[in-house]
Parts: C-alpha cells; sequence; structure tokens
C-alpha cells in the first residue's frame, strides 16, 4: 500500500452512518493517497456531491433520512453529478438487492463485511476507469472543439474564395482579406501593406488593432523590419519574438508593428510580389500552428490572385474606357460643330437612368452596373457616322432624300463596326451594349424609326435612353443647318411624342429630372457662330 504522503489520487465521499466504519475507510484510504470526506445520511451525502464534486462516493444502503438507493439514483439523475461513479455497501446480499444497486446506477456493490484489501482493489479500479473516462470525454470534447475549429476555417475560406470571385473592387478584395484572417484566426492584429503604384513605398492599406494612419510608409527600395524583410525575401516568418522586442527599435519594427507570436507572410502574384500580411496577437497567446500558418499563407495568396486580377481589370477597363472615348470622338472630329455632344449625352443618360432607377418598371433592370456600361456606351451612338461622306456629314443645309438615306445607314455602318469586336463564345455585355445602342438609337417607339422599324420593347432599353437623351440635345444645340431652341421647348417636343417617338416611362423619368438637363447643357455649350435665317 501507499503511505500517507504519497501522491494525492483524489477526493472520495464517503456516506455511512457508522461512525467506526467511517475511521476504519477513511485511514485506509488515506494511506493509499486519497482525500475523504463524510456524511452521515443520504441527503447530506447528495448536498455534499453537489457542492465538492468527489471524484468516488462509497455508499451505504441503510441510511437515515435518504437510504442509499434513493440517493444513488438522485445521484445519478443530476447532470452536475451523473458521472461520479459509485461503490454500494450493504449488508444486504440477496440477488435482488444487488440487482437494485446495479440499475439505481452503482459501479460496484459489496457485501458487508468486506474484506478491506477487496475495497481498496475495487476503489482503484473505478477510479482507474472513471479517470480513464474522464480523460476520453476530455479528448473527445478537444477533438470536437478542433473538428468544430477546422470545419469553421474550412467553410470561411470557402466564402472567402467565393466572395472574392464576386469583388468588384480592390478595396472589397483587401477588406475580404483581412475580414477572413481575423475570423479564422481571432487575431487582435492584423495589418496588410501593398506596394505603391511607384514600387518606391510599402503602404498600409488596412489594419486592425491599429490606426491605419499612424502606420508610416516602408521604403521598399531599404530593408526596414519584419514586413520589409519578408517582402523582400518572399518567405513566411513565423515566431513568438523577433529581434530584441523592443517597439522602440527601428531595426526591430520600424511600421510600429510589433507583438508576440507573430505571422509575417508575402504576397505573390505571377508579375511578382505585391505586399506583406502580418498576423499576430491570437485570443490564447499560443504560438500558430502549421495548420494556422498554412492557412494564413492560403488566404494571402488567395487574397493576391484576387488582387492581381483585380489590377489587370481596372487597366483593362480604363484601356476599354479610352478605346470607346477615342472612337467616339471620331464621329466628332469629322463634326467639329458639336464637339462637346458627347459629353453631353453621357452626363445626361447618367441623370435620367438614375431617375428611372427610383422605381417603375426598369428599376430592377437598371443597377449601378447597368448606368456606368450605359455612360460608357452612349458616346459610340453616332460611330457610323465615320462611314458618311464629309459633303453629306457636314453639309450646313437641308439634305435632300437621297442624302438623308445615306445618312441613315450610319446605324448599320456602326452595329457592323462594332459588331466584329463581339465574340460569340465570350460575350461582353458593354460591347453588346455599345452595338445596340449604334444600331438602334434612331428607332421609335410607335414602330416608325430606322433602321428595323422596331417598336416598343423590341428596342434594346438602351437604345431607348440614348435616343431620347440624344433627341433632347439635338433640339437645344446650335447646328450648321439651324438655331438651337430652348430647353422649354424641347421639354414640351419629349412629352408631346411621348408613346409616338419615346417610351411613355423614359419620358415620366425625363420630366422628373429634366432641371439637370437645362444646367448640363448650359455648362458644356458648344461656341459656334450663329446661323443667318437666309442660311437656314
Amino acid at each position: 500500500m501507499r503511505k500517507a504522503n504519497d501522491e494525492h489520487q483524489g477526493t472520495i465521499l464517503i456516506v455511512e452512518d457508522e461512525r467506526e466504519l467511517r475511521f476504519i475507510l477513511k485511514a485506509h484510504l488515506h494511506a493509499v493517497g486519497f482525500q475523504v470526506i463524510e456524511a452521515r445520511d443520504g441527503a447530506t451525502g447528495i448536498r455534499m456531491a453537489k457542492e465538492q464534486r468527489p471524484d468516488l462516493i462509497i455508499m451505504d444502503i441503510g441510511l437515515p433520512v435518504l437510504d442509499g438507493l434513493a440517493a444513488t439514483r438522485a445521484l445519478k439523475g443530476d447532470k452536475s453529478t451523473a458521472g461520479i461513479p459509485i461503490i454500494i455497501l450493504t449488508g444486504r446480499t440477496s440477488k435482488q438487492e444487488i440487482v437494485e444497486g446495479l440499475e439505481a446506477g452503482a459501479q460496484e456493490y459489496l457485501p458487508k463485511p468486506f474484506d478491506v484489501a477487496e475495497l481498496l482493489a475495487r476503489v482503484q479500479n473505478v477510479h482507474r476507469l472513471a479517470r480513464a473516462r474522464q480523460e476520453l470525454d476530455h479528448l473527445n470534447t478537444e477533438l470536437e472543439a478542433e473538428v468544430d475549429l477546422k470545419t469553421h476555417r474550412l467553410q470561411r475560406l470557402y466564402e472567402f474564395t467565393r466572395d472574392l470571385n464576386h469583388a468588384p473592387s480592390r478595396d472589397e478584395i483587401l477588406d475580404l482579406i483581412v475580414s477572413c484572417v481575423r475570423d479564422t484566426m481571432g487575431a487582435g492584429r492584423i495589418s496588410l501593406f501593398l506596394a505603391d503604384s511607384a514600387g518606391a513605398y510599402l503602404i498600409c492599406e488596412r489594419a486592425v488593432g491599429m490606426d491605419v494612419g499612424e502606420i508610416k510608409p516602408i521604403p521598399i527600395s531599404r530593408i526596414e523590419g519584419i514586413t520589409g524583410k519578408v517582402f523582400h525575401s518572399g518567405k513566411t516568418l513565423s515566431a513568438r519574438t523577433y529581434g530584441n522586442g523592443s517597439e522602440d527599435d527601428d531595426s526591430y519594427c520600424s511600421n510600429d508593428f510589433c507583438s508576440a507570436p507573430l505571422v509575417v507572410t508575402s504576397l505573390e502574384t505571377q508579375e511578382g510580389r505585391i505586399g506583406v500580411l502580418n498576423v499576430t496577437e491570437k485570443a490564447d497567446n499560443a504560438p500558430f500552428t502549421d495548420g494556422e500558418i498554412e492557412c494564413i499563407r492560403s488566404i494571402a495568396q488567395t487574397g493576391a490572385m484576387a488582387l492581381e486580377d483585380a489590377i489587370r481589370r481596372t487597366r483593362l477597363q480604363r484601356s476599354v474606357d479610352i478605346l470607346l472615348q477615342t472612337l467616339g470622338l471620331l464621329a466628332e472630329y469629322r463634326d467639329d460643330e458639336t464637339t462637346r455632344h458627347l459629353e453631353r449625352v453621357s452626363q445626361m443618360v447618367s441623370v435620367l437612368a438614375r431617375s428611372l432607377q427610383k422605381g417603375g418598371p426598369y428599376a430592377s433592370i437598371i443597377t449601378a452596373e447597368y448606368i456606368e456600361m450605359l455612360v460608357q456606351a452612349a458616346p459610340m451612338h453616332d460611330i457610323g457616322k465615320v462611314g458618311i461622306p464629309d459633303e453629306i456629314l457636314t453639309k450646313p443645309g437641308k439634305l435632300t432624300d437621297e442624302e438623308y438615306q445615306i445618312m441613315k445607314s450610319h446605324t448599320e455602318i456602326g452595329r457592323r463596326v462594332l459588331s466584329k469586336a463581339l465574340d460569340p463564345d465570350l460575350p461582353i455585355p458593354l460591347l453588346k451594349m455599345c452595338v445596340d445602342i449604334a444600331h438602334s438609337h434612331h428607332e421609335r417607339y410607335d414602330g416608325d424609326g430606322y433602321p428595323r422599324r422596331l417598336k416598343g420593347s423590341d428596342i434594346p432599353l438602351c437604345a431607348r435612353i440614348v435616343g431620347l437623351v440624344d433627341a433632347y440635345d439635338a433640339i437645344t444645340s446650335r447646328r450648321r443647318y439651324k438655331l438651337e431652341r430652348s430647353h422649354e421647348e424641347a421639354v414640351e417636343v419629349l412629352r408631346t411624342e411621348s408613346g409616338r417617338h419615346f417610351d411613355p416611362v423614359l419620358v415620366e423619368a425625363f420630366l422628373d429630372c429634366h432641371a439637370q438637363f437645362e444646367v448640363l447643357g448650359q455648362t458644356h455649350t458648344d461656341h459656334l457662330e450663329t446661323v443667318g435665317a437666309d442660311q437656314l
């Protein structure tokens, strides 16, 4: 047997009304390393078990106030004490009584009188089994928590990847990267640096737990601090401490990012290294595990690829914008009396589209993206005029019927020119809108327009919008062959032509915002010589 001063094995509650027996049991249990607490009746035993949560209970059956079987049932029926193993002691040795004790929830049943060595052996066995069960329960709890954590991280990474596919801008991608790191790591401090457009500095674009404005740019030409070292090396750094750990030491952390444990990794693309992600201050202050480091690296690299795609899309969009503006100006340069026509049309189209967006049958169609494309495509409406002979395009007087038919062909010319850029296997909505506008902006709502005599909703909505704006600008602008008319006259013409030339829904939206048309017309006025009445 163990000596009384051996390592403490646990606490045992003895529930026994015989004082002498309690004394004997306590002495032997102390000798093998158990702490002992005592109760003289079942009710007191239940209370002490709830208060002190012993590792094991030795329960007599013949107890005052509440007998041992009732007390055992009560303890096993309570979630707080159900896991405590119980050894029943009794002078009753019938098979029925033994079955009742075991059915009540006891782990062992020992008849009186008993052999002390046998009792201690049973106590040791039951205690070891209970400890093993506790350890197994604890391990299961830890495994469940780990599985839950990994499941959460996998779910969050899936959501991150999914959201990146729909993130339209660089800023939204940066927000998603930081959010995903925070949600998966529970980190208290995160900073995300990107190289500026000139490649001279690393600029802190996002930060959690810090003030972005107080984090100084890091010169890329010099290796400074953790962030600079990781950017130049492209390696991932993971540590509890770095350097001498002093925040006052610029060689440690010139970007004021100093804490432990930490993970710092670079953002890599096919074009090169574009930034650095710093993650630190875990909630449990424990070092980052290999799995967590790999998770952070995965977020950084996936985010970097999304940023690269966003940068490429931005560059492509800028190139498309410039190309569309240039193409739109081709026709205008051949007819310099309408040099600001395209600018006015683009801005007026935006005003009318936003008015339609407020309500009505087209509100769900006219999204922010639709308006942006509409503004970009509107200057394409007269691109077909590049194919009209100069003597017709710049004729100062009224066109003959034959000349007018040639002029009308600019819609078909525009369609043919722009359609060559369309790939049927990879349709681009913006180019499709350019084609629709160039081809159909002279169609009429009543079907009496050209070139296809489309009617009503058969006319693409974008062409109906640009057609109305183009008509307004034509009425209020001066041309070689006519004088401008007033804003009020233009409003009245459009009102009168509602349902005939123009879509009534568009006219109604125009009437709600026509004052802005007048302001734009006055702000972007063409400077032309006045045409004499004898010249009209």
